[in-house]
């Protein structure tokens, strides 16, 4: 009897960090400066940040995410990046806040976007 109390409290654990983790807000998706920004895609200056669990791209780079972690809100990204000017690695920090995101882009702060609808 004692194991199945064990295991039905391990399991209330799991199923409370399963809801909580998804409470978070997600930095996966569309995000623009500018909501007619969302549309466009390529090099364009204004082109949103597309985030997914894999890859990032903004402006003229394509990246592949070679390591993710998280400290506090902060989404850290070592992208692995594509552009004309060849392959880099280039750091990404991405902060949710108020329903922005705030974009930390090779080691520059770029501003805060908003997430596409």
């Amino acid at each position: 009897m004692t194991a199945v109390k064990s295991f039905a409290a391990l399991a209330l654990l799991a199923a409370a960090s399963l809801t909580s983790a998804r409470a978070e807000p997600s930095v996966t998706g569309r995000w623009a400066a500018d909501p007619s920004s969302c549309a466009l895609f390529g090099n364009a200056a204004q082109s949103p940040l597309i985030v997914t669990d894999s890859a990032v791209r903004w402006h003229d780079d394509a990246c592949r995410i070679a390591r993710m972690y998280k400290t506090g809100d902060t989404v850290h990204i070592q992208a692995l990046c594509w552009s004309f000017a060849g392959e880099r690695s280039i750091p990404v920090s991405l902060r949710p806040h108020g329903g922005l995101l705030a974009v930390t882009w090779d080691r520059a702060r770029r501003g805060d976007l908003r997430r596409c609808r």
